[in-house]
């Protein structure tokens, strides 16, 4: 039976609506897909984002923990030197006072050379007594009436000078030299102080303990 006009008609629009269809539903496939393909990609950058951003905050709060620990540590140091030469201050106030007194200093040079009068040496020795130009003026004649007679007695003689730049004395006998004065006094206290000191302040510094 040959097709009618309207059945033609019919089976083309027919045809056309499920063509129509199908392209439809092609491209909302396609477009599903490319969406999942974008949301995937921005959600592989999102998390690369992240885990960039989680690294960089690791790395900056590790060193945000160096430095403080640095800072912490050159705190500690400033600290003890600033404490060391406060020490070293007080001390150097507390000795001055002594060897800056003629009277201490007799004492003293008194019981040194007493020490070599009694040693009774084999033959005659030359104590060479050094203190500041001041300090012999005021020496001078208790050296040459009291030191000078008691030295005597052991075959010692006595060179009294007055060229010591600070406080205090040396002595020199046959080439070796003994120093008692101000810088030397107090490099020997800080020796015995700053130990204690560095120990009290690890102590202070130490974190308590749970």
């Amino acid at each position: 039976m040959a097709e009618t006009i309207e059945s033609f008609v019919a089976k083309l629009q027919e045809e056309g609506v499920q063509a129509g269809k199908e392209a439809a539903d092609k491209l909302l496939a396609d477009a599903r897909k490319e969406a999942d393909q974008i949301v995937a990609e921005a959600e592989a950058k999102a998390r690369k984002i992240v885990a960039v951003a989680e690294s960089g905050a690791a790395a900056t709060l590790e060193k945000s923990k160096t430095d403080l620990a640095l800072a912490a540590r050159d705190t500690v140091l400033r600290l003890r030197e600033t404490l060391s030469r406060a020490v070293r201050a007080a001390m150097a106030t507390g000795v001055r006072q002594p060897l800056g007194d003629a009277e201490f200093l007799k004492t003293l040079l008194h019981d040194i050379v007493m020490q070599y009068v009694r040693a009774d040496l084999d033959r005659r020795t030359t104590i060479t007594i050094n203190v500041p130009a001041e300090m012999q003026h005021h020496l001078a004649q208790w050296a040459l009436a009291h030191l000078h007679a008691k030295a005597e007695q052991g075959d010692v003689s006595i060179d009294l000078r007055g060229t010591l730049a600070d406080v205090g004395f040396e002595y020199e006998v046959e080439g070796a030299n003994v120093e008692v004065t101000l810088a030397s006094v107090v490099e020997a206290l800080s020796e015995l102080v700053n130990p204690h000191l560095r120990e009290m302040l690890d102590q202070a510094m130490a974190e308590p303990k749970e």
